[in-house]
């Protein structure tokens, strides 16, 4: 009878081991970009859409990943592997073709901002924002649209490989403009010891093509898990809808 119990006891784990090892692994990159994603101070990974892609990984039994790097790097090997995804995308026209896209997710409409002392810039109509400088990440969404404002690089638009190092130089008043919305302003300030208050938002960016912010798996990638992912995600959505995931980072 032991040697019965101890048989099947041991199927039964090998049976849970079996099911555990094929569970499909998804490697999902994300920036920096809080509170959309980032690292909280445990050094641990945090934000409105992270906790969106990883409860949702979870409800679809999926074995994911998360893997911050700097965005141009992340965009460049999620496309190279077939077993990845990426998030926070913006959907756009040129992208479209590229991912297999899940969402929206979370996303907020977007402006210029400047320092309150800063009362030479004036901002009338968004025409004239290409009067100023302007700091932002290297491969950015926004790279291609303020582009289109006429912003010209290394003119009045300065590239950097992550936001603190044009925030710094913000608030030495060597750079005009940030880019920010209600829900990132907080978050783009007080690690430099200022808050919204001490800014003056001006312009919204409107751009129509501009989709809002996805999860976007690569073109490779299994339609089995993609399906699971999409249906998982809007269960989760039926069920407590985003909320109570923007009350986590955003203040009132």
């Amino acid at each position: 009878m032991f040697i019965f119990k101890f048989t099947l006891l041991a199927l039964g784990l090998l049976f849970s081991h079996n099911i555990q090892a094929k569970a499909p692994k998804l490697v999902i990159y994300t920036e920096s970009f809080a509170p959309y994603n980032f690292q909280n101070e445990a050094g641990q990974l945090a934000g409105i859409n992270h906790d969106i892609v990883k409860d949702t990984c979870a409800r679809a039994a999926l074995q994911c990943e998360f893997i911050m790097l700097p965005w141009k790097r992340a965009y460049h090997l999620v496309q190279s592997n077939p077993q990845s995804a990426i998030f926070s995308l913006a959907k756009t026209q040129e992208r479209e073709p590229l991912f297999k896209w899940v969402g929206p997710l979370v996303s907020n409409q977007t402006y210029f901002y400047k320092l309150k002392t800063s009362e030479h810039i004036v901002m009338d109509d968004i025409t004239q924002a290409k009067n100023y400088s302007l700091g932002i990440v290297r491969g950015d969404i926004y790279e291609m649209l303020v582009r289109r404002l006429g912003f010209v690089a290394d003119k009045n638009l300065l590239l950097f490989s992550e936001a603190d190092s044009f925030m710094r130089l913000f608030f030495k008043k060597r750079i005009d403009l940030i880019i920010g919305s209600d829900f990132t302003i907080d978050h783009q300030t007080e690690p430099f010891g200022y808050s919204r208050d001490d800014l003056v938002k001006l312009k919204q960016i409107h751009v129509d093509e501009l989709k809002g912010n996805y999860i976007g798996f690569n073109k490779a990638a299994s339609p089995v898990v993609v399906k699971r992912f999409n249906q998982a995600l809007e269960q989760l959505k039926a069920e407590s809808g985003y909320e109570p995931y923007i009350k986590r980072y955003v203040k009132n």
